[in-house]
């Protein structure tokens, strides 16, 4: 696959999203979005915004998980969205900006979750929204009980 995503072909990208994500580079993996992406974590109600704001996100997740992998579940592409199904597994080692202080480092995440992705003509996601199971996610890391 060329080192750009090509033009209106969304499966093409989401496959390198998640090749590059799972690669830890976070340069080229931003680079499967559009310049002016916005991007809603609806569990963490963080909104970020931008192609650097994306690669920072990436960079400081994987510093705070080293291990840390998704694997694609199953996609479903209507013209220029998609929806695709997906689940994070890492070890919690470092900190999070966005998790708690009181995470258990060491914790075992395993974590379902969808994205739901609008194309721009270019074929770069303009748009991306997750949604997962918070409470899940903070009862792996030990913030509350389980």
């Amino acid at each position: 696959m060329p080192d750009n995503p090509t033009a209106n072909d969304p499966a093409d990208v989401i496959d390198r999203w998640f090749e590059l994500f799972n690669g830890h580079d976070s340069a080229r993996w931003s680079e499967c979005y559009a310049e002016d992406i916005v991007f809603e974590d609806v569990a963490l109600q963080k909104t970020f915004k931008g192609r650097e704001e994306m690669a920072e996100f990436m960079r400081v997740w994987v510093d705070a998980c080293p291990d840390t992998l998704v694997e694609r579940g199953d996609i479903i592409i209507a013209g220029d969205r998609a929806a695709v199904a997906w689940n994070g597994k890492g070890t919690l080692l470092g900190h999070f900006s966005h998790l708690p202080e009181t995470a258990v480092r060491g914790s075992r995440i395993d974590n379902r979750g969808l994205s739901i992705m609008e194309f721009a003509e270019n074929g770069l996601i303009r748009r991306q929204t997750d949604y997962y199971d918070v409470l899940n996610v903070l009862r792996q890391i030990g913030v509350i009980p389980g």
